[in-house]
């Protein structure tokens, strides 16, 4: 590959249409003529090329050209369609769900000779000079990156959509100019083709833990090994050419093409008046940095050449290996630092063995020729697919006719003109079955370990700085409860973040447990900072912190801290003796900065962040039962002592990346209303119109944007801003966090409409975050996208959208009941919530430390209204005992439903009754409740909800429904209901 001809031709391919393409069309004097005109007239005084030589350039620009249109969008002929005016009437179409967003008109705002003359000045600010020439791979990087941000505030969140092409607005014209660019290399280097890889194990090694920081470093250290193997991708073919997952804005990308440029370059690019300007990452020096989000899958599908494909797979697959292994000798070196111990002596040999064969890889490369060159000839690719047993017919039958025979018109002329970028979802399946394949020629080779198993795993040997012997026995042969002087024992003395008393740890569990201290290292010396703060929230903080949000909320504004706050805090201190951290604990975001608002001093602020930690301390149940009495007594109330877990899940998300997934988009849905209009004036293009939409590079770009929007923009703000939360991780389709009871029911609510960027039918903003108790502050969701307001400006984020769903299992468990067995009912949880509800579902577990254990399933149905899914009743029915009803009510109900047939009218007459009868007041809503409950239990089909052919018990659901909810309503863990016009939440 001759790597000068190959950025240049990436750097001309990215701007062969403008930006501002859909701005421009019908307005001026045509969209080849301005911006592009004279940035091919300024990058060409540089190339020095013959016309011969420049025209072989421009015609692999425009082979690439064609191929990335074939493999995005429905092919039309030029005059077919109308001419959409999108200034005029601006419309954009969302990819996955079809959904049409109707923008105001933008004739009056936005001239074309001024976005013209602006979208020039951006593009010539990114073009980057090395000794008066144009450096044609950072000027790559500078466009690829900086580009899709809008050049004026004016512009603002719209720039970033622009669609490619305004008869079909359902992806933006970056999107399309990155796969030109990626086409026109790869075709520059000889051809392209598909690569597919993955790493393993995934769920096994995360789940492995035994701290909220554990779970976090296993997930967050795959998508840092993920990102080894696609940084060779970038630095040698460029981000582009990532198809899956999308990299533009990823900060751990970002980082990458920051050190690529340099600072100065990066700084010029990301100007003031550019909506990048500086992205969080930069600036925020504490775990919320966006860095420490896992945002990248354990997989990719990139365009790379043809040529170089396996070698690259190779290549990519020691790579990763070698960093793996360096990640873990330097967590080998700073435990040995800590230990005091010399040398690694026998764990080095110990580590080597555990790291030999991780991580697992997998991959499978389709060349693009199996599709024709000059023209689609796809017999190859064909039988290819069939010989794995998959359906030649790769299109459907309705497009497959159009491809075997001319179909005409109108006019006569043409509708559709194959060519091999069509064949995209051909090769696709034909990717997913060989890297399928792969995985059953798995190949392992057996590791001898000899002593004492890892006390987090089981699995491996514990390192050892001298390995013993058995017949003494000595070192990992010595029993738990007689090792005297090892590398661990002395960790648990002088770092107990790093290992607790007793704990010995193989290899990838020490790696995991030192991950939080090597990569904070690495992100200081990357952004020149001194620390990077790391906040840990125990179980236990995130329990008490309803509690203190109560007693903050009896605190009248400006008022002054009370003598018996400060004597709480000094009796806990004589409990908790043997309290070795002296520091406050971390507190929910939203709680701290609840605590900052009252505008205390320092002192008093330090002394509320150390009451979690002081009653983590007490170290016995006398003891502890004391510092409760105290605090009862000079705060009012008990402390809370349950925390919640949640993890959420994306349904069916193999077959979202297939574009198999049931009710996805036609492609009618694809198309501006003018130019669906026009088409179905032609009765030959019914069915056309009517076939669902196949895999494309601009499907897959759009999930993964999606993905990456809500674990990286939407999630963190949602659950540690909104809610007294912190988010343990967020990769994709895949969530966890832990948060506070009080807000438990809530954040589930609003992290599933977030996942879709859809509310309840019948509800908007304000009613929505307004009934879940929270102020949205700067966060909208609607149509499949959220609206986040930033200090950068406001920033639109394409989610999901409504046809897509996710599941949520969740635990509500004691602060100190092991982690371990709360991981296990959360896993129970989130599969309940997909077997037992059908997906799109939730399973709330509610795991008492009596022993008792509570399960409730329910569904979403966001399509329906608030009352008609199953966490708008729970939220009601939760708020109604909490102020209207006597919480006794759902025991006595959980008893009488075993009596009661399973009927609609008799349901709902004896929870109205008893409702009466419990009644704090005069209250006919709750009487409506019951009506409701009673609707929603008679309207499920139990076999098909349930998964089983009989209820476990008559009225189950309704039993679990009551019982959950006055869990919920328990004092403390409710706000207040509104009062004359006021809400004190």
């Amino acid at each position: 590959m001759n790597e000068d001809i190959f950025w240049k031709v990436k750097v001309l391919a990215y701007v062969h249409d403008p930006a501002e393409k859909a701005l421009i069309l019908f307005r001026s004097k045509g969209h080849e003529a301005g911006t592009v005109a004279q940035l091919k007239a300024r990058l060409q005084q540089d190339l020095g090329y013959s016309a011969e030589a420049m025209q072989r350039l421009l015609d692999m620009i425009k082979k690439g050209d064609r191929w990335a249109s074939s493999a995005d969008r429905p092919s039309l002929p030029m005059n077919m369609g109308g001419h959409v005016n999108f200034a005029g009437d601006p419309r954009l179409r969302h990819p996955l769900s079809g959904e049409e967003l109707i923008l105001r008109t933008l004739e009056s705002t936005v001239p074309p000779e001024s976005v013209e003359a602006e979208s020039l000045a951006h593009y010539q600010r990114l073009i980057v000079q090395q000794d008066g020439r144009v450096d044609w791979k950072k000027t790559f990087l500078s466009m690829w990156r900086f580009g899709p941000c809008a050049p004026t505030k004016e512009l603002g969140a719209l720039w970033g959509e622009l669609p490619a092409d305004t008869r079909s607005p359902d992806h933006s014209i970056w999107d399309h100019l990155s796969l030109t660019s990626a086409f026109a290399g790869t075709l520059a280097a000889g051809g392209p083709a598909l690569l597919l890889m993955s790493f393993g194990p995934v769920q096994g090694f995360i789940a492995q833990a035994r701290s909220i920081s554990d779970l976090w470093a296993g997930s967050h250290l795959l998508s840092s090994m993920v990102w080894a193997a696609l940084e060779e991708v970038c630095e040698r073919y460029g981000p582009d050419v990532v198809l899956f997952p999308k990299l533009h804005g990823v900060p751990q990308v970002d980082l990458w093409v920051r050190a690529a440029l340099g600072e100065d370059v990066w700084n010029k690019a990301a100007s003031p008046t550019s909506s990048a300007s500086q992205p969080e990452w930069i600036h925020r020096d504490t775990d919320r940095n966006p860095l420490f989000v896992a945002a990248l899958p354990n997989r990719f599908v990139a365009l790379v050449p043809a040529e170089e494909a396996t070698d690259l797979a190779d290549q990519i697959c020691c790579k990763v290996r070698r960093w793996v292994q360096k990640k873990a000798q330097q967590s080998l070196e700073e435990l040995g630092k800590i230990s005091g111990l010399d040398g690694a002596g026998d764990a080095d040999k110990q580590l080597q063995r555990h790291f030999k064969d991780f991580p697992e890889t997998f991959w499978a490369v389709v060349p693009w020729r199996l599709a024709g060159d000059a023209s689609l000839a796809d017999e190859e690719l064909k039988r290819a697919l069939e010989i794995l047993g998959a359906e030649p017919c790769y299109l459907g039958q309705t497009l497959e006719s159009l491809l075997r025979k001319r179909v005409t018109v109108g006019s006569g002329a043409i509708f559709y003109q194959p060519n091999p970028g069509v064949a995209y979802p051909g090769l696709y399946e034909l990717l997913e079955r060989l890297h399928a394949a792969t995985k059953t020629l798995r190949i392992t080779e057996q590791s001898e370990e000899k002593g004492y198993r890892c006390s987090l795993c089981g699995e491996r040997e514990w390192l050892a700085h001298d390995r013993g012997t058995p017949q003494k026995p000595t070192g990992i042969y010595t029993p738990p409860g007689q090792r005297q002087d090892t590398l661990w024992t002395r960790v648990a003395q002088r770092a107990p973040a790093l290992a607790k008393e007793g704990e010995h740890l193989c290899g990838w569990c020490a790696l995991k447990r030192t991950w939080p201290r090597l990569f904070a290292e690495e992100i200081c010396h990357a952004l020149g900072k001194d620390r990077l703060d790391r906040f840990v929230l125990s179980t236990h903080a995130i329990a008490v912190s309803t509690s203190l949000w109560r007693w903050l909320e009896l605190q009248p504004p400006g008022t002054v801290v009370s003598p018996q706050f400060t004597q709480l805090v000094a009796e806990l201190e004589t409990l908790a003796k043997s309290l070795k951290e002296q520091r406050g604990v971390a507190l929910p975001a939203k709680l701290y900065t609840k605590v900052l608002q009252m505008q205390w001093p320092q002192e008093t602020i330090m002394q509320l962040k150390r009451i979690p930690a002081l009653l983590d301390a007490v170290d016995n149940e006398e003891a502890y039962q004391l510092a409760v009495k105290a605090f009862k007594t000079y705060l009012g109330f008990m402390p809370e002592t349950y925390y919640a877990l949640v993890l959420l899940d994306g349904d069916q998300m193999g077959r979202w990346l297939a574009a198999a997934v049931e009710g996805r988009p036609r492609l009618a849905d694809r198309f501006h209303a003018k130019t669906l209009e026009d088409l179905q004036t032609f009765d030959e293009l019914q069915p056309y119109l009517e076939a669902p939409r196949l895999a494309s590079p601009a499907w897959h770009q759009a999930v993964s944007s999606a993905l990456n929007a809500f674990s990286i923009h939407v999630s963190r703000k949602i659950v540690e801003d909104l809610f007294m939360g912190k988010l343990i991780y967020a990769g994709g389709d895949d969530l966890m966090a832990m948060v506070a009871v009080h807000d438990l029911p809530a954040l589930m609510f609003a992290l599933r409409c977030a996942f879709s960027g859809c509310l309840p039918q019948g509800e908007d903003n304000r009613s929505f975050w307004k009934k879940l108790g929270a102020e949205p502050n700067g966060l909208k969701l609607a149509s499949g996208y959220a609206l986040v307001n930033t200090p950068a400006g406001r920033e639109l984020h394409r989610l999901m959208g409504k046809k897509a769903t996710a599941s949520i299992g969740a635990v509500i468990a004691h602060h100190q009941a092991p982690l371990a067995r709360v991981l296990g009912e959360l896993r129970a949880a989130i599969q309940k919530a997909k077997s037992e509800g059908g997906r799109d579902a939730f399973c709330l577990t509610v795991c008492k430390r009596s022993g008792g254990t509570e399960h409730l399933v329910g569904r979403w149905e966001l399509d329906q209204a608030w009352q008609d899914g199953d966490m708008g009743l729970l939220l009601d029915l939760r708020d109604v005992l909490a102020h209207d009803v006597s919480r006794r009510v759902a025991y006595e109900l959980s008893e009488v439903f075993r009596c009661v047939p399973a009927e609609e009218a008799a349901l709902a007459a004896v929870m109205a009754c008893q409702f009466r009868r419990k009644a704090k007041g005069d209250d006919p809503g709750s009487v409506d409740l019951a009506h409701q409950l009673a609707t929603r239990a008679t309207r499920r089909n139990p076999p098909s909800f349930h998964g089983t052919s009989t209820w476990p018990q008559p009225n189950r659901w309704l039993r679990d429904m009551l019982l959950t909810a006055e869990f919920l309503a328990r004092e403390g863990r409710v706000g207040e209901r509104a009062v004359k016009g006021k809400e004190v939440l």
